[in-house]
Order: C-alpha cells, then sequence, then structure tokens
C-alpha cells in the first residue's frame, strides 16, 4: 500500500518544491494580496499558538510570528522547509519553527489557537481526516482561517495559459475537480460538507477577488506561469511534450497577456475560509 499522500510528497519535494523555492519572491509578490486579507481575516494575537499549514517557504508563517506567541510551519517539502528555515533565521525570529509533516496524521503544534493556510489544504488525500486531525489538537475555543482558489474559469492566471495550452497539447482525460489540487476546494457547499465531517462549527465562506503581479515584462509573466503555476505539472508529467512544444506555448500566452502597465497582472479568485473549533 502506498503511503497516504505519496503522489504530493513526491511532486513538492521534487518539481514542485524545486520550483517554488526558485520563484519564492515572484510568487509571493503574487500572493501578496491573499496573504494580506488572510492575516486581516485571522486577527492574530500575541497570545495565539498558531499553526500554519502547507507553509510552503515560510512567507506567511513569518508574518504570523510577527503578531503571534509561536508559530509552527509544517509542510510535505524538505526544499521548501529548508528555505523557510533560512528566511526566519535571517529575520531573526525566535518564536517560529518549522517542521515536515503530513497533516492528515501527525501531531501538531499542542493546544493550537489558530490552524491558518494560505493554500496549502487543498491536496489532502482524505480532506475530513486531516480537518479532525487538526481540530483534535486544538483549545476548544480554537478557529481556523485558511484560502483556497475558486474555480480554474475564475482565475485568469490559470484559465489564459490554459487556453494557450489546449492548442498546443492534447489532453482528452477530463480531470476529476474533486483530486487533490489547487481547486479541489473550488466547490463552497463541498468545503462546507468536508469542515462539518470533521466537526468545525459557525463555518463560513468569503469570495476575494485580485490582482496577481507575474512580472515586469509578457516574457516574465509566460515563463512563471509555466515553471510555477498548474501548467507545471503538465509539462513536467509529460514525456511527450517537447521543447519545441513548450516554446510555442510560452509564445502564444505571451501575445495573449494584457498589455505591461508597471508590471503584468492576472485576476485571481478565491475563497477566504473561517470555523470554529466548537
Amino acid at each position: 500500500m502506498l503511503e497516504i499522500n505519496q503522489n504530493q510528497k513526491e511532486f513538492w519535494n521534487g518539481p514542485g518544491g524545486e520550483a517554488w523555492v526558485t520563484g519564492q519572491e515572484t510568487l509571493d509578490a503574487a500572493m501578496r494580496p491573499v496573504t494580506e486579507v488572510l492575516l486581516k481575516a485571522a486577527a492574530v494575537t500575541s497570545t495565539d499558538r498558531v499553526t500554519d499549514i502547507g507553509c510552503g517557504t515560510g512567507e506567511t508563517t513569518i508574518e504570523i510570528a510577527k503578531h503571534a506567541a509561536s508559530a509552527l510551519g509544517v509542510d510535505v517539502s524538505a526544499p521548501m522547509l529548508a528555505l523557510a528555515t533560512s528566511r526566519a533565521e535571517q529575520a531573526g525570529l525566535a518564536n517560529v519553527q518549522f517542521e515536515q509533516r503530513d497533516v492528515q496524521t501527525a501531531k501538531l503544534q499542542p493546544d493550537t489557537t489558530l490552524a491558518m493556510s494560505r493554500f496549502g489544504v487543498m491536496f489532502f488525500e482524505d480532506p475530513v481526516a486531516a480537518f479532525a486531525n487538526i481540530r483534535a489538537q486544538m483549545t476548544s475555543d480554537g478557529r481556523l482561517c485558511f484560502a483556497c482558489w475558486k474555480t480554474p474559469r475564475e482565475n485568469t492566471w490559470v484559465s489564459l495559459p490554459m487556453s494557450i495550452v489546449r492548442q498546443h497539447v492534447q489532453d482528452d482525460t477530463p480531470p476529476d475537480p474533486h483530486a487533490p489540487g489547487p481547486f479541489a476546494f473550488a466547490d463552497d457547499s463541498r468545503v462546507r460538507s468536508i469542515l462539518d465531517d470533521a466537526g468545525w462549527k459557525d463555518i463560513d465562506l468569503v469570495p476575494v477577488d485580485f490582482d496577481m503581479a507575474w512580472g515586469d515584462s509578457p516574457e516574465a509573466a509566460a515563463h512563471g506561469l509555466i515553471e510555477r503555476g498548474p501548467l507545471r505539472r503538465i509539462f513536467v508529467g509529460d514525456p511527450s511534450i517537447t521543447e519545441e512544444t513548450k516554446q510555442a506555448t510560452i509564445k502564444g500566452i505571451q501575445e495573449a497577456l494584457p498589455p505591461s502597465n508597471g508590471g503584468i497582472f492576472l485576476k485571481g479568485a478565491i475563497w477566504i475560509v473561517t470555523a470554529k473549533a466548537s
């Protein structure tokens, strides 16, 4: 039997994690509006013990630690956690640490008062078990706050490059919208059902649209969308895709991007989800 979430662990300790490490500054800039709205919704206090789920390269955990009593960032990706640890050390923060753990089964920070995540919760193989495990390790008044993507159609940073990819790469396999991945929580009714089954209370979802910065030029944006967006799985996972096809796709994306006005910006659409442990 495969270890739980094995595919995700292999991807995020391989090409997925490598892409986030090399593109950390670009990705943090693109996600900055999400970080701001997420922290505002979480309302972190100086007494909070926070667990940051799927913390990646540590941007949100470090920001949390500036306001909380303690912050623990957990992720399955060793290369991303190595960068996160280095960044926290450079920031001189003594109340933050990072651990390589699978939230579906692992022990977390005991008596967590706030569990939060910026796009780290949609990859669970068994989301009900994961959220039940998180809730079981929180204080009775603990709270949950996370950001997850709405549908690809509502996210121009996905729908635009995918429309170009379909001109060059044939894929007739319909995707499973609920499979672990960036858009597994796009359906708000499914998110409510998962959290309800896991025992969470006062569940609320708020839609948020924002502009994502993808670079100063069409060239930079096109390469970023290929290397660090969902398209990464397509181009890394399919050996039949040639370099010629990849370059033709990049060129097509460049030509389809909006004019640069101080940078290339594409629409992002998310849910900000909050709930209480009891």
